[in-house]
């Protein structure tokens, strides 16, 4: 059969314009994948604007079992949450995701698997509380002594495991979680014991000057993040205390306000503990890439903005991070509730 140009040209124009057709079907199809493979976010809020779990009557915990160059024993490290009954509780990953709650109990592995426990459920009335502990674990390894203090820690974030070090210990926990509510104050029950005399210990321990204090922050941001994965963050609201001496006795309903815009001018405002990140302390967070990178605050918040992202902590040694304090502090923490 003999084709003319006009056939040529024709059937040449048909497998072009097929050819673009499929190629637009197939990019369609991976965009659309694409779309679903991604995890929808997960919402931490309940539908009165609370933070799920935050009664902190719910536990779970994930069993490790430690080589007998260590302690030999099954270290229960819980977290905060629900999962099944028939879950396999020796999974280190296992976790609730709708939980917006981590610990410092961590599964650390640096050529053998260690855990800690430093954040306890212990029973109160019909339910639980959470005590955060300073300790130090004293390890003895073919005859190289090693003791590292670690602070009790309930934060808004998540860990991140196994702990393969101790250098800069800030980069294993990602801090805060979407949020986007605007409360008036910050109420939970509380106790305390804090010790007076600190100590530092990573290899070995040493004495240090000053006071323990256990420390408590919620902070409200508007964060970003540019092309390299930087993230930045303006401070909308916030606030910080800290506790010494000791509290024997529950105190219940305690209410904090949070203060919004520049809280410079305020005669509390003290820059060396309420100042902006970096200046009072490394922070860092997961950006868009899953790396854990530094945040920076630029600034404070102008009237009416509203934060994308809240921070908040309590801790039993205000200095844990620098694996600083007393293993005399303990902070008792219970019903942790948002005010509007």
């Amino acid at each position: 059969m003999i084709l003319n140009k006009k056939d040529s040209f024709m059937n040449s124009s048909r497998r072009l314009k097929f050819q673009i057709i499929a190629l637009t079907l197939l990019i369609l199809m991976i965009f659309v994948g694409h779309i679903y493979a991604q995890k929808p976010p997960v919402n931490y809020i309940d539908g009165d604007g609370q933070l799920k779990y935050s009664s902190l009557d719910n536990w779970y915990s994930r069993k490790l079992k430690e080589s007998s160059l260590l302690s030999g024993n099954v270290i229960e490290l819980y977290g905060v949450g629900k999962v099944s009954s028939t879950a396999d509780f020796t999974d280190m990953k296992l976790k609730d995701n709708s939980a917006p709650w981590a610990t410092t109990n961590i599964y650390a592995k640096m050529v053998l698997d260690v855990g800690n426990t430093r954040v306890i459920p212990e029973k109160r009335g019909d339910g639980y509380c959470a005590r955060l502990e300073t300790k130090i674990r004293k390890d003895n390894i073919a005859g190289f002594k090693v003791d590292v203090l670690l602070a009790g820690t309930l934060f808004l974030g998540e860990t991140a495991e196994p702990v393969k070090g101790m250098k800069d210990p800030e980069k294993n926990a990602s801090q805060g979680i979407p949020f986007s509510g605007m409360p008036k104050a910050v109420k939970f029950d509380y106790k305390y014991h804090v010790g007076k005399s600190r100590v530092v210990a990573t290899t070995n321990v040493k004495p240090i000057a000053g006071e323990d204090r256990a420390d408590f922050a919620i902070l409200l941001q508007k964060r970003w993040e540019d092309k390299d994965g930087n993230v930045f963050a303006t401070r909308i609201g916030g606030n910080r205390l800290f506790f010494t001496g000791s509290v024997n006795q529950w105190v219940t309903e305690a209410t904090y306000p949070v203060y919004y815009g520049d809280v410079t001018k305020l005669p509390q405002y003290d820059q060396k503990t309420m100042g902006l990140i970096p200046s009072v302390g490394k922070v860092y967070v997961k950006n868009s890439k899953g790396d854990m990178v530094s945040l920076v605050e630029t600034g404070w918040g102008k009237p009416g903005e509203t934060p994308t992202h809240m921070i908040m902590y309590f801790t039993s040694s205000y200095e844990g991070m620098k694996y600083t304090g007393s293993t005399e502090s303990v902070f008792w923490v219970d019903n942790i509730e948002l005010i509007y």
